[in-house]
């Protein structure tokens, strides 16, 4: 512990360093002989701040950067039309201006790619935008990847609804999901997370594959998906969405932005619906709860040339009523009855000094109080989280912008507060867990030139349970062979505290007995490799990206669902790993014809002390390809888009009612079409469109409650609703 104090003494102390990090680039005209002619003196701006510069005699530019990205820069000029653009964090640019001419009226038709691979970042990062995410009904957070192949996106069981997700063949636990890179999905939400962030308050998804940067946390294994909120400047003004399906499930996403005046803000508002009892298989059990949600947030944002302050509030509740279907079940029904309510605030407060060039800090802060209860038959967990999370960031510079620095010290602080009670082996009542995690981090970042990034960063952990300091060193490197092309080469290591009942709420609704193991904090190491490549064929630009990523596990609670009648939670005792490599392919076919194709290949092993034998991990699919095909009109009047994914098999644990080991492969596809207004757009669509289920879903479904029962509604490979058919309007005030 000496060792951290000293360390973030320093970094306190050295909080006068005269460094900032700076955007830089070129602004220049193209003449008829197609030479390029710098232009001096053209103004460049961050838009909404009072943050500038201008072009220097060769028309080069160097500007310091805001405190958040994306963010818009502008560049004008006298006799030159306006330029302005949406950019990324460490972004390189050559700007081209155009004369102003003297035009009537004209139509200007462009084009965006809603899904970008990114070639100057060092780290592999993919970005879906506003685009992507209408391409789909995407009512919330688990249903915006449902055309990208990184991110698998499955049931968790048959009766409570919720959704998981797994990334380079690992469950989602281990990808760290943060909101505009602060914690969002940890610890009690870990469940039912994916469901508090409703689509339509999204403005873009980083996806962040392997190891990512060490200012972020220490919980990143597998990556990392970080979440944008529309901001005050970039919202409509009005934004009213309305949803409903083909089984009566009705939601209402009313947002507003306040653009005027020094504090500017968003009121985010989500209500959702559902109380039918639809059971099309016949099981006696419905096909999905009845839910009831309502979800707020309110954030205020305010900037000027020394200050960008940020605050977020949210509220939500949900409640969720699933099990047997009351009008059939008279004796001994099961109950599934999952209560959250969460309240949530958080804080960015960025210095900027404009007079003194080459200093910046920021501070982040999250408060969340998060109560859940859970009831799986005779299965009753209760949960309350009391977190508190800081994060003090320094960037600065050495010598020149080809060598940046960023460091600082972070702080989490959780209380758990759960009581189980049902099928365990252990007296679990009212058991308190304070978990303390301070620790501090540095990064550093070489560019040399436009053709080679690194970025090595270390951080060190200090845990109050285990008494050890956690050195989690992460490296990522990118080479440009060519401007069309980039290597990338990542390694690190990571560190996280599993919350094993709600992490696993699941395997809850079933009559398995549960035991707990004296469970230690989880370790892994990540490397993998990407090669991203853009290319024009024809006139029309394509992408091709590949990557493979090997994590290898140092400790991991393994559970241990081999035995049907047993859920146990241990650690590790021998070797476990998942290896995942992915192919996609995107290209513009014609005008307004976009094809994306994308192939994965999983290898997941663990090895279960039943045995001592090292198998593929259960219900994870061994590998998954996904074809989407998008056509828009002239001006995007009419958009239609069709994805088919292929599911490959996965490995089913031994129970006496399941006689195959391997599940089938099979086919999803889903469609939708888009009419577009002015202000107004209209949409239809339709999800597994041949109505695929998974036979059997709920095992031994006609004895829940019996204690000699092999009642199990967990293990789940495959949809167990059928075809769905969906609506809904978008209304937008600019």
């Amino acid at each position: 512990m000496k060792e951290i104090i000293i360390i973030a003494l320093v970094i306190i102390a050295s909080l006068n360093t005269k460094a900032q990090n700076q955007t830089i680039g070129k602004v220049v005209e193209v003449v008829k002989d197609g030479s390029e002619l710098p232009i001096p003196g053209a103004n460049v701006y961050w838009e909404g701040t009072t943050i500038g510069a201008a072009t220097k005699g060769d028309g080069n530019f160097s500007i310091v950067e805001p405190i958040a990205f994306p963010a818009t820069i502008v560049v004008s000029f006298v006799g030159y039309q306006h330029y302005t653009q949406l950019i990324e964090a460490n972004t390189q640019l050559k700007i081209y201006l155009t004369p102003s001419l003297e035009l009537k009226e004209v139509k200007v038709k462009g084009k965006v790619n809603t899904t970008k691979f990114s070639t100057v970042n060092s780290i592999n990062m993919q970005t879906l935008s506003t685009g992507e995410l209408e391409k789909a009904a995407c009512c919330n957070l688990s249903e915006s990847f449902s055309t990208n192949a990184t991110v698998d996106v499955n049931f968790t069981d048959a009766v409570s609804g919720a959704k998981k997700i797994q990334m380079l063949g690992l469950d989602g636990a281990y990808t760290q999901i943060t909101q505009e890179n602060m914690p969002l999905i940890r610890g009690i939400s870990s469940a039912y997370g994916l469901s508090y962030v409703p689509g339509t308050w999204i403005e873009s998804i980083q996806i962040i594959k392997g190891s990512g940067s060490v200012v972020n946390g220490f919980e990143s294994f597998a990556g990392q998906i970080n979440l944008e909120y529309y901001k005050p400047e970039s919202a409509p003004k009005l934004f009213w969405n309305g949803y409903t399906n083909s089984e009566g499930k009705l939601e209402n996403n009313l947002l507003f932005a306040k653009k005027s005046g020094a504090w500017k803000s968003n009121l985010f508002t989500h209500v959702s619906y559902f109380d039918k009892e639809v059971d099309h298989n016949k099981d006696n059990f419905m096909d999905m709860p009845k839910v009831t949600q309502v979800n707020v947030l309110n954030r205020w944002e305010y900037k000027d040339k020394n200050y960008h302050i940020g605050f977020t509030a949210r509220a939500l509740t949900e409640d969720r009523e699933g099990g047997t279907v009351k009008k059939r079940v008279d004796n001994n029904p099961y109950s599934v009855n999952i209560q959250n309510d969460l309240l949530e605030f958080t804080s960015k407060i960025g210095v900027i000094q404009p007079n003194s060039p080459g200093k910046s800090a920021g501070l982040q802060t999250s408060f969340r109080r998060h109560n859940q209860t859970a009831i799986f038959g005779e299965n009753n967990y209760k949960g309350l989280q009391e977190s508190a999370y800081f994060n003090l960031i320094r960037q600065t510079y050495i010598g020149s912008t080809n060598h940046k620095l960023k460091y600082g010290t972070s702080y989490y602080a959780d209380r758990y507060t759960e009581s189980f009670s049902g099928h365990i082996d252990t007296d679990f009542t009212d058991n308190v867990r304070v978990d303390l995690m301070p620790g501090v981090f540095s990064e550093y970042s070489y560019k040399w030139g436009e053709s080679f990034n690194l970025t090595a960063g270390m951080r060190a952990d200090y845990y109050n349970h285990s008494e050890e300091i956690n050195y989690l060193p992460r490296l990522n490197m990118k080479y440009n062979p060519t401007e069309k092309m980039a290597i990338r080469f990542s390694a690190g290591k990571a560190f996280r505290i599993a919350n094993v009942f709600v992490e696993n709420a699941s395997f809850l609704a079933s009559n398995r007995k549960i035991s707990v193991g004296n469970l230690k904090p989880e370790i892994a190491w990540n490397y993998g490799a990407n090669i991203t490549y853009c290319f024009y064929l024809f006139g029309r630009e394509g992408t091709i990206n590949a990557d493979a990523y090997r994590t290898d596990f140092e400790n991991q609670i393994v559970v241990d669902i081999e035995n049907q009648n047993e859920l146990s939670f241990y650690n590790l005792e021998g070797d476990s790993y998942a290896t995942s490599m992915q192919l996609d392919f995107a290209y513009e076919l014609f005008d307004r014809f976009d094809v994306k194709m994308a192939y994965k290949i999983n290898d997941v092993k663990s090895t279960y002390s039943g045995d001592g034998e090292t198998k593929e991990t259960p219900l994870t699919p061994k590998d998954r390809a996904l074809l989407n095909l998008a056509y828009a009109t002239n001006f995007d009047k009419w958009i239609f888009d069709v994805t088919a994914n292929n599911i490959g098999e996965s490995r089913i644990p031994e129970h006496k009612d399941i006689a195959k080991k391997y599940s089938e492969s099979f086919y999803l596809y889903n469609t939708q079409i888009t009419k577009k207004f002015r202000k107004f757009d209209v949409y239809l669509g339709a999800e597994n469109l041949l109505g695929y289920t998974q036979d059997n879903p709920i095992i031994d479904s006609e004895n829940p409650t019996s204690s000699s029962s092999a009642f199990d509604a967990s293990l789940i490979y495959a949809p167990i609703n059928g075809r769905m058919i969906y609506a809904g309007f978008r209304f937008k005030i600019k």
